[in-house]
């Protein structure tokens, strides 16, 4: 199949259930639904917190692409962008249950490639078949 590329624009994040739900209809990733419910779901409420200030006026922009074997979303938000940010590989047992810090470690452990340009968070998760049996 040949690459499909869509974009939906998000004002708040009351409705990402919903939007996140579509998403997984359309691309056909029933088996990766956890997955990706978890990583939109970190990721949209990331921008929204921390890009857009949690103002519900401003846009946050979902672009996706995908194909048989990969889905590679970009959340872009209306901030001034990421400023010193590391995507840690582990949360110490002090911080797991802290309130904030741990969103882009989870969307880290759960994709194939994580990326940070500036106000957008680009993530790619493989779908294929062959993939899939690496993690069984």
């Amino acid at each position: 199949m040949e690459a499909r590329e869509k974009e939906i624009i998000i004002y708040g994040i009351k409705k990402r259930n919903e939007i996140i739900d579509r998403i997984i209809e359309d691309i056909k990733a029933y088996d990766y639904s956890f997955d990706i419910r978890l990583i939109l779901t970190e990721a949209l409420i990331n921008a929204y917190k921390h890009g857009n200030k949690s103002e519900a006026d401003k846009p946050i922009y979902l672009r996706y692409s995908y194909d048989d074997n990969k889905v590679r979303f970009e959340i872009e938000d209306s901030g001034n962008g990421f400023r010193n940010v590391t995507i840690p590989d582990q949360v110490s047992d002090e911080k797991i249950l802290d309130d904030n810090g741990r969103g882009l470690f989870l969307i880290k452990s759960i994709s194939d490639r994580i990326e940070i340009r500036e106000n957008t968070l680009i993530i790619q998760k493989y779908l294929s078949k062959k993939r899939k049996e690496g993690y069984s």
